[in-house]
């Protein structure tokens, strides 16, 4: 890895930046991490506002599956709205309809109020879009829209406490169709809007279409502003060199991305500023607004510079290098907010490497391996990336990965499984022959690209919720109150079956009732909060007429996430062997225990923990169940569909609920007390991986991923000595083939030992740039908060 990076203990020999970053990129990194010391520039939310009494410019459901900040709810709010700088609006504004009242308000934010600065050095520009856009609502529609957000934030408060789950309509999560405005530019689209226009008649279809032309338009009113500013700094600029590239930014603004880009820069540029106004538009900094296929729609402005000699292969790098840096202003909006629990490391702008193509050829590229050296020598949080590795997988590039995998203490990037994940959107109804160009988004949510919202991070099912139900008639077991169905007391079953078919009504009865929230916050968004910006960019909003937040999009789902599999397969494993199988234990047994928390009933805890088949082990009665289990709750909610035509469907990303919803889940009959962590993604239980990673491995490809298409976090922690010289990395490469045949769909591994996570918990000032994999997503473990960076420590000292 860059910089001083041999594996093992200690801060020296952590994965840090190169030290031969080029100057000015070094500066550029550094000035992002100096927040406090900054002198100039700070990306913090800004807020705009009409002025009206009642604006609103923040929404709570936007932030539902953050159950961490549920306690600042109205502190936020209040914030932001005592913050915001009016922007005066005429009073015709008032008699258009609300999506093109969305769109003039952008246009004017972005035309003169949003601040245009250049950091001094850099090579792509555009700075300022972390905003808090007002919902431009009536007085009649801003109480409709409090009213039922507030209905809305009293269900998933109460679903929280319950330890059912969250839900929200989040933003972001999506890829925009970035290489639509790379290969014709905003003016052409723009073209192709006014001609449905033509052709649409007065109404609701029109006034989105002009919603979406107004967005289109507002565009170079922002990139002139840019252009000015770099023309301004280059009149004043003595050294000849900066004066230059300052004048070259302000031809390349004013032509870009209005114009199609004809260039490298001029495409980079471009890419970046139809991305960060994405993040502007949907006023939260951009969750999962992912770039999909990078390597592959920017290698043709790559290569014909280079076979021009217009670039050099280390000019190309350079440029790569301050694009990569925009990114990681996105946290600069927990300034205001501050971090808590990982929250830090949400943003997940994603970027996807390699590949296969339509006939399952491979299609890496130089730009490929130039983006691999970048994430080597830049060690940044953003843009998150992602290697997708398939059957006709190079060696060289696999090798390649090892390498960096076990240079690195913790993931530098996700792996995808080509076969495994497009299996699963094949099987959700996506063509077959389109979702070989699929891209994961965020963490690793697998979507089309362009065309396809799907919501990744909407709903969170706590499924091992429902084995406490099941155990106890439907009521929770800290408060008695009955949150499911009476399914009859367990202790009068006469066969597995019967509990388990108590377990499957439990758990469609949670999983209906966060579904029944998360329509209702669905239906807000669609109605009050149109987003005409992304529907720009996101292909069938034009033919359909409605926005993306409407269904508008070709192809549209919201993402189940499932939390603590294993720890549920687990319990009902326990339950099918220890009690019927074997009857070593009895019903009433198992619910004394797991009432009183296991404390007097060590014996019963010894049992199931010790005796009872365990899910990672690769047992095929724990497996069998994993498959029982995934497949009878993904079937179940994607039945369903949201008011506005969003089909759910299933998936694994446990984000940090695994930790958050362990004490409001009961004991479970693994052996696990209230308290203790549940599981993560379709890994195993914390330590139960105990017959290595392999086996670990085979259970996850039992589990029938298919009919969990978003993805399926699985996150591997190995030791570093594993990996310690080349013949191990090779074999960590042939592991990585055998997982692609038969594992899951995405892979995080992390290299870390016990002793450097301890370290590091207790210097945090030498462990700065000590990243970590914690499940769907990477964090720099300093930041975490003190939970996770406890749950990792026990991670990594239970594995391998």
């Amino acid at each position: 890895m860059a910089g001083d990076n041999a594996c093992g203990a200690g801060a020296s020999s952590l994965w840090n930046a190169s030290e031969n970053l080029p100057v000015r990129v070094k500066k550029l990194r550094d000035e992002y991490f100096s927040f406090y010391e900054r002198e100039h520039f700070r990306n913090q939310a800004m807020p705009f506002t009409t002025g009206k009494s009642w604006d609103a410019v923040w929404s709570a459901h936007n932030w539902g599956v953050a159950p961490e900040l549920m306690p600042f709810y109205a502190a936020v709010e209040d914030c932001l709205a005592a913050c915001a700088r009016e922007v005066k609006m005429p009073a015709s504004f008032w008699r258009l309809p609300l999506p093109v009242r969305r769109a003039e308000f952008f246009r004017t934010v972005i035309a003169k109020h949003l601040p245009v600065q250049i950091l001094d050095g850099e090579l792509i520009v555009g700075a300022q879009f972390n905003t808090a856009l007002s919902k431009t609502l009536t007085r009649e529609q801003a109480r409709k829209h409090t009213r039922l957000e507030g209905k809305w934030i009293k269900m998933v408060r109460q679903l929280h406490d319950w330890g059912i789950g969250n839900c929200g309509a989040t933003p972001g999560h999506l890829i925009c169709n970035y290489p639509k405005i790379l290969n014709n530019g905003f003016e052409a689209v723009a073209a192709d809007i006014r001609d449905a226009m033509h052709q649409a008649k007065k109404g609701p279809r029109r006034d989105q279409l002009q919603a979406m032309l107004t967005c289109c338009e507002a565009v170079p009113q922002l990139t002139e502003r840019y252009a000015n500013e770099a023309a301004r700094l280059a009149d004043n600029e003595s050294d000849p060199v900066r004066r230059a590239e300052l004048s070259d930014i302000a031809a390349i603004c004013r032509k870009v991305p209005w114009k199609k880009p004809e260039s490298f820069h001029e495409a980079l540029q471009a890419l970046w500023f139809t991305h960060m106004l994405v993040m502007a538009a949907e006023s939260y900094p951009g969750p999962g607004v992912s770039y999909g296929r990078i390597d592959q729609y920017l290698y043709p402005f790559y290569k014909a510079d280079l076979d021009s000699g217009a670039l050099t292969r280390d000019q190309a790098k350079e440029l790569l290098m301050c694009w990569w840096v925009k990114h990681n202003y996105a946290y600069d909006y927990q300034g205001f907010i501050g971090t808590n629990q990982g929250i830090n490391s949400g943003f997940g702008q994603l970027i996807t490497i390699s590949g296969c193509g339509p006939n399952g050829e491979d299609l890496t590229n130089d730009l490929s391996w130039l983006m691999l050296d970048i994430i080597e020598d830049m060690n940044l949080l953003e843009p998150k990336p992602n290697v997708r590795l398939h059957k006709n997988t190079p060696p060289e590039l696999l090798r390649r990965v090892c390498d960096m995998v076990a240079k690195a203490q913790g993931a530098p990037f996700l792996l995808n499984f080509d076969e495994n994940s497009m299996r699963g959107l094949v099987w959700q109804g996506l063509p077959e022959d389109k979702v070989w160009d699929y891209a994961p988004v965020g963490c690793l949510e697998n979507t089309l690209q362009g065309n396809d919202r799907s919501g990744t991070v909407d709903v969170n099912l706590n499924i091992a919720k429902a084995v406490e139900l099941a155990l106890n008639s439907g009521r929770d077991m800290a408060t008695g109150k009955r949150i499911g169905p009476d399914t009859g007391d367990p202790a009068a079953f006469e066969d597995f079956e019967t509990f388990f078919a108590a377990f499957q009504k439990q758990l469609q009865a949670i999983a209906d009732t966060l579904l029944d929230c998360n329509d209702l916050a669905d239906s807000i968004r669609a109605q009050y909060e149109p987003t005409p910006y992304v529907s720009v960019l996101m292909d069938g909003c034009v033919q359909s007429g409605k926005d993306i937040t409407a269904g508008g999009a070709e192809y549209n789902f919201m993402t189940v996430e499932g939390i603590a599999l294993a720890t549920a397969v687990d319990s009902l494993t326990a339950i099918k062997s220890m009690v019927f199988d074997e009857q070593r234990l009895t019903m009433d047994e198992i619910q004394d225990a797991i009432r009183d928390n296991y404390e007097g009933h060590e014996r019963t805890r010894t049992m199931l923990l010790n005796r009872a088949p365990k899910y990672g082990t690769d047992n095929d009665a724990a497996d069998a169940m994993a498959e029982r289990v995934n497949r009878f709750w993904c079937e179940h909610v994607f039945k369903r569909e949201t008011p506005t035509g969003k089909r759910y469907r299933g998936g694994y990303l446990s984000w940090n609920y695994w930790i958050s919803y362990a004490p409001l889940t009961a004991a479970t009959p693994d052996g696990r007390p209230r308290g203790a962590f549940l599981s993560n993604g379709i890994g195993p239980v914390n330590g139960m991986d105990k017959l290595g990673p392999t086996a670990a491995m085979r259970s996850v490809g039992k589990v029938g991923l298919e009919t969990a298409p978003n993805g399926a976090s699985h996150t591997l922690s190995l030791s570093p000595s594993l990996v310690r010289d080349p013949e191990h990395i090779d074999k960590l490469a042939a592991m990585l083939r055998a997982y692609g045949r038969h594992g899951g769909t995405a892979l995080q591994i992390n290299m870390l030992d016990p002793e450097t996570l301890i370290a590091a918990q207790n210097d945090p000032g030498a462990y700065q740039n000590l990243l970590v994999r914690v499940t769907g997503y990477n964090a720099y473990f300093v930041n975490l908060g003190k939970e996770i960076q406890n749950e990792l420590i026990a991670r990594e000292a239970g594995s391998l």
